[in-house]
Formats: C-alpha cells, structure tokens, sequence
C-alpha cells in the first residue's frame, strides 16, 4: 500500500471512527427526546380525561340532587333551585327540565314555544345521557354538551372538557369511543382523532406524535407536530459535537434530567420558593362615601428572573396541589408585616387584608406564623385582615374555630368571593367573620342587565342583615360605585381607584388619600 493509499485510508477511517458515533449518539439523543416528547402527551390526555371525569362528576351530583329532591312541574322554587344549582356548579351553564317529550322550563325560566327532547348520543354505564351537540333554544348558534338523567338535564361548554393549560404545539381533545369528536383543538387531524379513539395509545406517524387514554366510552388524546418536536433537538445535537463522545453522553443526561425537572410546575415553583421570586402588591380598599383609603388587599405576585410575571390563575392551583400553598401562605405574611411595619406604625387606622387557602383554614397552622411575624416588626394585629373564600369553609367547624381564634387575638375576618362558592345563610350566621366582600362578576353584572345583576341587592341585604361591612372588588366605572353606595356599600376595590401597587407606591396613594375621620372609625 502507498503512502497515498495509507493517508487516505487513514483519513477515511478517521472521518467514520468520528461521524459514525456522533451519528448514533445524535439518532439516539433524537429517539430520547421523542419519547420524552410522548410520556409528556401522555400526562396531557391523562390531564384532559381526569378534566372530563370531574365535569362528568360534578353534573352528575346536580342531576342527582335534583332527582333526589323530587321536583316537578316549573313552579318559581323549581326554576330558582335550578339557578342556584347552575350558581353553585362552575362547570355548568344551564339545567332544564322536561315534560313528556318537551323542554318546559329551564334555570332561566319557563321556555316558549316547543323544544322537543333530544336522543342521548352517548349513554355511561351509570344511565347518564350524553346528547354531544345540542343547541340551547336561547342561543341556537352555541354548541353545548348536554347530560341527562330521568327529566333533568344540565348544559356544559365543550370547552370545559379541555380547559388545562397546556404548552404551545399541542392538539387536546374529547371524542367518544366511536371516534366521534366531543371536542377538539382547532387543526386536529380528524383521521388521527378517530383512530385515537379506538383504544388507549402512545406512538408516531409521519406527522405527528400522539397519545390517547380511555375512560369509560370517553377518549382523551393529545397531539404534537412531529416537525416541531424533532426540530426542538436540533441544538442539543448541534452542541455534542464539538465537546467528545464522552462529554456529550454525559451532557445529554445531565440536559434531559434537569430539563425535566426544571420544566415540572411543581419545580419551578419550589424553586421560585427558595429564591424568593414573590412579591406583594396592595390594591387599595377605599369609601364609597368618600374617596379615602382605608387599606388594601395584599395579593403575591411571582416575577421570575427575566422579568416575566407569572398570572397567579397559572401557580395557586399548582402550590395547592403540591403543598408549597403553605410555604407561599408564609412568605406572603412575612412580606406584608415586612413591606409595611413602617406605614403600620405611623397609620394606625390603616390595615391590610391576607388571603388564607382552605388548608390554612383547616389547619390553623397559620396563626403561630402571623402572631410570629407582627411581634418581630411591631405590627398590631388590628391592621391585618384575613380572608378566605367560600371554598374554604366546606368543613365550617374547624375553619371556625381558627377564626374565631384570630378574631380574639385582634384580627378581623372577612368572606372573599361571595356568591362564587358553598355559602348558605346558615353558614354565614355560624362563622365569625366581619367582612364580605361581593365577587367582581357580581359587579360586572351591574347596569347591564345580566342574570347575575338581580344577585348584588340579595347580598347586601343579607350583609346588613347580619351586621358585616360590605366590600365590592372589581369596581371598574363610576356607574357602578354610585349603584353600590347607594345600595349601603361601605368600600370598593378597583381600577376606578388603582391597580395593584408595588409596597412603596401603595404607602405613598395612601398618604395621599387618608381616610375621613368617619371612615377610620367606622373600619376600627
């Protein structure tokens, strides 16, 4: 063999002992990120099933009420048991009720006119009917999804099936086991819905990848452009080369197991913990009669490192979930006491209101952890407020007896969210609160002839009535304020007043809207 011959012999062997690993770790680094990429559409369907599993249970426990209650005939108690029902119950939009062969009436009244009775599409092995397109009489263009049981049915928005947050690049659906789509992401692949309907599956096609969960005669699938997914893992490969075979295999480990990790919302938010990623900002509470600030409501914020800011909508639910609910509770009151020790001090009237998650409320574990924080900052415990959501009381025992506590240690209670939630008048008699405060939709309500504009005058008389101080959120036109205080609302909160502010920026509005005399007595 020639010189020639063995250096280009040799530079051949070299080029192949040099591509040909990195081609095989770059097909298998592909390969992992593709399978990575379906174990996560597979957490998604098992998402969107369990989504339908509880809207399926929630309508399912109104239907039986209402059968169990024995109603009959649309008398004004049955069409008002309905709209409480449809009030209490989220995911409902509307319950109807028939007569032979008829819609008579439904929670919004008696219906005109003949509204013949539709065939169940789809019937669980527990008798519930499931007719998949309806069009409701009221709103014949809307396409709801229908469930019925002996002569009661309630309308629910194909939406709510799919209604989880999921990434960018993803297709979610509903369909049934026939392949019949319930609900689906626009530009899902009507082909593929159907075959992912036949049984529960994870894989690829040219296309896209998948996977899909079965449940009962309900499918949940979700879908990825294939494309996108290997395009994704294109830098990863790009990056192995210049750093060795061994250093690349290791890299791709470390890379996959943090991504991971990293990219769990459970994570980030424990991360998000330990850094102290959470903020505070103060919505001021003002009169209605006039004008001034009495305090504000403290509400979290998390700004990650970049600057973006998380909607709280995206990690309350997810702190509730995994437990750090109580490690946020903690931060939160100790960035109040700290934000605003020196304001307290010198406003003595001024107060500011904590949320309280229905784990606190059963717990009580937040108390040694308040009284903790105002003694370290000399803070009074007049001038922090708790509140907590109707959802919170479903065990009103114990969640009475920590307010209670709270109150006799100085703290005033107050009910947010009212009329979103589990509340009755026997609950409200029983609890020790101060406050309630009128959810923003009830005050969108106001002037424009909503459904739920009837509910505000009930709620106020019902606060009056049991002697609690009434607070309006989300008080956004000057129409609405002049309606609540001449109804006997005492404050407002809203961007009619202000936004949420940062610390410095709510101690300086309320120094320039100090309270009347009036006010400040009327708060302590």
């Amino acid at each position: 063999m020639s010189r020639r011959s063995i250096v280009v012999t040799a530079i051949l062997l070299a080029v192949l002992a040099a591509v040909l690993p990195l081609f095989v770790l770059s097909h298998i680094s592909r390969q992992r990120a593709l399978a990575s990429e379906q174990s996560r559409l597979a957490h998604e369907a098992e998402r969107a099933l369990q989504r339908v599993q509880v809207t399926v249970a929630q309508a399912r426990r109104v239907l039986e009420t209402l059968e169990r209650e024995g109603w009959s005939g649309c008398s004004d108690a049955h069409v008002a048991r309905m709209r409480a029902l449809t009030l209490d119950a989220p995911a409902i939009e509307e319950i109807g009720f028939f007569e032979g062969d008829r819609l008579a009436c439904t929670s919004w009244g008696v219906v005109d006119g003949h509204v013949p009775a539709q065939p169940s599409d789809l019937e669980l092995p527990d008798g519930l009917g499931i007719d998949l397109e309806l069009h409701p009489a009221a709103s014949p263009s809307a396409t709801m999804l229908a469930l019925r049981r002996d002569r009661h049915n309630v309308l629910v928005k194909p939406e709510r099936l799919v209604d989880v947050i999921i990434d960018p690049g993803i297709w979610l659906g509903v369909a049934t086991r026939t392949g019949r789509p319930i609900v689906a992401s626009p530009g899902a692949d009507p082909a593929l819905v159907a075959r992912l309907s036949r049984a529960a599956t994870t894989g690829a096609d040219e296309r896209h990848l998948f996977a899909s969960r079965v449940e009962g005669g309900v499918v949940a699938f979700a879908i990825a452009d294939r494309a996108q997914a290997e395009a994704s893992t294109a830098a990863e490969r790009r990056a192995m080369v210049p750093l060795g075979l061994l250093a690349s295999a290791v890299l791709v480990g470390l890379v996959v197991w943090l991504s991971r990790q990293r990219l769990s919302p459970q994570r980030e938010l424990d991360i998000a913990l330990r850094r102290g990623e959470f903020v505070v900002h103060y919505q001021p509470v003002v009169e209605l009669a006039g004008g001034g600030c009495v305090g504000a409501e403290a509400l979290v914020r998390w700004q990650r490192p970049d600057g973006a800011w998380v909607p709280p909508n995206l990690f309350i639910p997810v702190a509730e979930r995994s437990g750090l609910i109580a490690a946020l509770t903690d931060q939160v009151i100790e960035r109040v006491v700290q934000d605003l020790a020196g304001a307290f001090a010198g406003e003595p009237s001024m107060h500011v209101s904590i949320n309280l998650c229905a784990g606190d409320l059963h717990s009580g574990r937040f108390l040694p952890v308040l009284e903790a924080a105002l003694a370290r900052h000399g803070v009074a415990p007049s001038q922090v407020w708790l509140e907590a959501t109707e959802r919170g009381f479903i065990d009103t025992a114990s969640a009475g007896g920590h307010l209670a506590r709270a109150r006799a240690a100085g703290h005033r209670v107050a009910i947010d969210d009212f009329g979103t939630g589990y509340s009755s008048l026997s609950m409200l008699e029983s609890l020790p609160l101060d406050a309630l405060k009128i959810d923003k939709s009830f005050i969108d309500a106001i002037g424009r002839g909503a459904a739920t504009g009837v509910v505000i005058p009930h709620v106020i008389n019902l606060a009056h009535g049991l002697g609690l101080d009434i607070v309006a959120e989300g008080v956004e036109a000057p129409g609405q304020a002049a309606y609540l205080a001449q109804a006997g609302v005492q404050y407002a909160q809203g961007w009619l007043y202000s936004p949420a502010l940062a610390a410095d920026d709510f101690i300086a509005y309320y120094r320039a809207h100090r309270p009347s005399p009036r006010a400040v007595q009327s708060v302590a």
